[in-house]
This record gives structure tokens, sequence and C-alpha cells, in this order.
């Protein structure tokens, strides 16, 4: 096997095992919601340097803000289609800094980039539902 081969099978390898302590660490701790979560800061959670892990989640993700931005949405999404969060009557900002976001732009847009849909369409539609049951 030639050298080149080795380097790159070492390196998928890494980014395997960071990836997977990163997932793990952030489903677990649920460090997605943390609004002053930073790449350096999880990195050393990981156990790695920023190097290593940027270049470990840039082999899956855009980057680290689309990835934590990405589970910030999931959870979202699972909670308003699991009914935890039914009423819709919290203050918007308030609602987008629960799941991490520093504001209801930021959370539009991440919702409008993942479902085309922003934040007052989800209430419309959910409320849709909810009326037609």
């Amino acid at each position: 096997m030639e050298y080149a081969d080795k380097y790159r099978q070492t390196k998928e390898i890494v980014n395997e095992i960071v990836l997977r302590k990163l997932d793990s660490l952030m489903l677990a701790e649920r460090l997605f919601l943390d609004s002053g979560i930073t790449m350096a800061s999880t990195a050393r959670a990981v156990g790695t340097n920023r190097t290593y892990f940027s270049r470990a989640v840039c082999s899956r993700h855009r980057n680290f803000k689309e990835y934590v931005n990405n589970l910030r949405v999931d959870s979202l999404l699972e909670d308003i289609s699991s009914h935890i969060y039914c009423g819709f009557m919290e203050d918007i900002d308030d609602f987008a800094a629960r799941y991490g976001f520093k504001s209801r732009r930021s959370m539009d847009r991440a919702l409008q980039r993942r479902t085309g849909m922003t934040y007052n369409m989800l209430v419309k539609r959910k409320s849709k539902e909810e009326s037609s049951l």
C-alpha cells in the first residue's frame, strides 16, 4: 500500500472517530442548545484540536455552524411534531433562544434552509393541522 493511501485512510479514520465523539457529546449533553457554543470549546470537549476538528466536521458538513444549526432545527421540529411545544404563545425571541439561536432572524434562516419555511409558516401549518383534527 502506498504512503498516500495509508495517509488518506488514517485521515478518514481520525475524522470518523472525531465525528462519533462529537455526535455522542452533542446529543447526550445537548450542547447545540447553547447559543455561545464555539468550535474551539467543542473541539476541546471532544478531545482534539481545532484543525482536526474542523477537518472532520467539514468532511461531512459544510461547516460547524451548519452542523449545529441542523441539530437545533431537528430538535425544534421534533418538539413541534411530538406536541411538546403546542402553544406558540411564547415570545418568538425567547423561543429562538430556547433552541440555541441568538435571534429570531438566525432561527428563521436556519429553518428556511432546512425546511423552506419560517417560524410563522410553521405556526400557521401547525394551527391548520390542529384545527382540522
